[in-house]
């Protein structure tokens, strides 16, 4: 008889602020994170993906999902065993991913038993876990799917983000209390339920250097907050702009620094297209540089430079579909 126990592994939200967060920071990316028509550009690719951070993340959340999902129905006269136990589908999950997920696994379990023993006594009722909300801003739709909702011994219902980290710090409430995925989160709980929300709370897990856990009330931002609705809406309609003057990838405006450029865990993936056009392929005969360059002179002329003679032993020299 097959296993049908459940294993809560959910990706983003279908319209979440991720894309809406990239555009913000840079068009070019979301451009070619989203808008591409080429083979291999809608979805993140490469080593980014097999970071030890990320990795570590996804899998402490997991172990968390199954947690609660299990506690959720202990609470309510449910079946816990409808879901794999938190070690159990970690395992399942890192077993079948391999590389990174499988070097880091135990790693990460003996982390959730840890936190599994931190919070032993708390006394909170699981609402939702792992659920995705919707609202409208402006006539635009957006999603997020909240890590964990809970109701406190008042009746006030909070929503727990579990932020997984290298070092923890009580920085990190006001760090966090910008972030857009945030207040994507309250507007939606908020509107869902109502004078009950009690509002957002991160669930900082530090997973390396010992094992460290601590909740925070974000900081208040009442300013960014009201004006989160006219956020997404001008963002959605310079989208719809840029589509419709029908603009190809490269032609999107590009943020042009080193902060967009670059993040905690290296370079953008679509860096080397904005540093040398449509015509870089990723991965092709792994070179380092597109097939062809052009050199302005200082008349303003612009000249071929052959990739022979400073790129490689290819002799073949063509445009760039820029």
């Amino acid at each position: 008889m097959a296993d049908e126990r459940l294993i809560i592994f959910t990706g983003p939200s279908p319209r979440g602020w991720h894309r809406i967060g990239m555009f913000l920071e840079c068009p070019s990316k979301y451009a070619w994170a989203y808008e591409a028509k080429e083979e291999g550009t809608r979805a993140p690719t490469g080593p980014l993906q097999e970071a030890v951070p990320l990795v570590r993340g996804s899998l402490i959340h997991l172990g968390l999902a199954q947690h609660y999902a299990q506690v959720r129905e202990y609470q309510n006269d449910g079946d816990p065993d409808r879901y794999y136990p938190p070690e159990d589908a970690m395992r399942i999950v890192a077993e079948a991913k391999g590389g990174t997920w499988a070097s880091e696994v135990d790693e990460c379990v003996q982390c959730v038993h840890a936190y599994f023993d931190h919070y032993a006594n708390e006394d909170l009722k699981v609402l939702r876990v792992e659920e995705a909300y919707k609202g409208d801003f402006g006539g635009f739709p957006l999603t997020g799917r909240l890590d964990l909702v809970v109701e406190d011994r008042s009746g006030k219902v909070f929503v727990m983000d579990h932020k997984t980290t290298g070092f923890l710090s009580a920085k990190q409430r006001t760090y966090y209390s910008v972030s857009g995925q945030m207040h994507t989160y309250r507007w939606l709980a908020a509107k869902e339920y109502g004078e009950r929300f009690g509002g957002m709370r991160v669930n900082l897990i530090q997973h390396t250097n010992g094992f460290k856990f601590a909740r925070y009330d974000l900081d208040p931002a009442p300013h960014m907050f009201t004006n989160f609705p006219r956020i997404i809406k001008e963002a959605e309609e310079a989208i719809l702009r840029y589509r419709a003057e029908g603009r190809k990838p490269s032609e999107w405006p590009m943020a042009v620094s080193e902060l967009a450029c670059f993040h905690r865990y290296g370079a953008c993936e679509f860096l080397d297209k904005c540093k040398w056009g449509a015509c870089w392929r990723s991965g092709a005969r792994r070179r380092k540089t597109p097939r062809c360059a052009t050199w302005t002179g200082s008349t303003g002329r612009q000249r071929r430079i052959p990739v022979t003679r400073y790129f490689g032993p290819s002799t073949r020299s063509r445009p760039c579909a820029m």
